[in-house]
């Protein structure tokens, strides 16, 4: 598991303290539920559609866009506020521990969020995709401060969460469930596949 971590973080020696952390927790007969945001809560289908410079210029590149040139509060005015959404998932999820887990810019991730009136829900912003599996292991281990019997996984691109199943159920001696979603828009039919 070590050689696994080595490929996300040069800290790979991290992997027996996060197991002795473990070895200390209760425990429950709960699932935690871990969701990303951005085309699994609410679809970006509709502005990539109409924006252009949005759609040729994904991931980094539309973020620095977004913050540079178009700005945060007219891209949040423009495409995300009062806008409508799906509440399949979200309406799954408890705010006491359940977890938005969304990769990119702190602070155009929460404006998003919130945005979606979403703000009483637990956030947690990693600045990469890969960042996502060290913070769903480091949540459970030292804020959740108990083992999950299964975590279940909302993504719509779940590649790294499926190449790193075995090391978060080793870690957190847990069964992870990770579900694929494919929004078609934001009034559209909603698709999730258990993988």
């Amino acid at each position: 598991m070590e050689t696994k971590l080595k490929n996300l973080t040069e800290f790979y020696g991290i992997y027996h303290f996060w197991k002795n952390e473990a070895k200390n927790l209760p425990k429950k007969d709960e699932n935690l539920i871990l969701c990303d945001f951005d085309d699994t809560i609410f679809s970006r289908k509709d502005q990539l559609e109409i924006n252009e410079i949005l759609r040729n210029n994904r991931w980094d590149a539309g973020t620095k866009i977004i913050i540079n040139e178009i700005g945060i509060e007219e891209y949040i005015k423009e495409y995300v506020e009062n806008k409508s959404y799906p509440r399949d998932i979200i309406n799954t999820l408890d705010t006491q521990k359940d977890i938005i887990l969304t990769a990119g810019i702190y602070e155009t991730q929460l404006a998003k969020i919130r945005a979606c009136g979403l703000e009483n829900y637990q956030v947690l912003v990693t600045p990469t995709w890969q960042d996502k599996i060290l913070a769903s292991i480091r949540y459970v281990l030292f804020s959740l401060k108990y083992l999950p019997k299964t975590i279940t996984l909302y993504e719509d691109r779940p590649e790294y969460f499926i190449e790193y199943r075995d090391l978060i159920e080793d870690v957190l001696e847990t069964k992870l469930i990770i579900k694929k979603v494919v929004m078609h828009g934001n009034t559209g039919k909603m698709d999730i596949q258990e993988i």
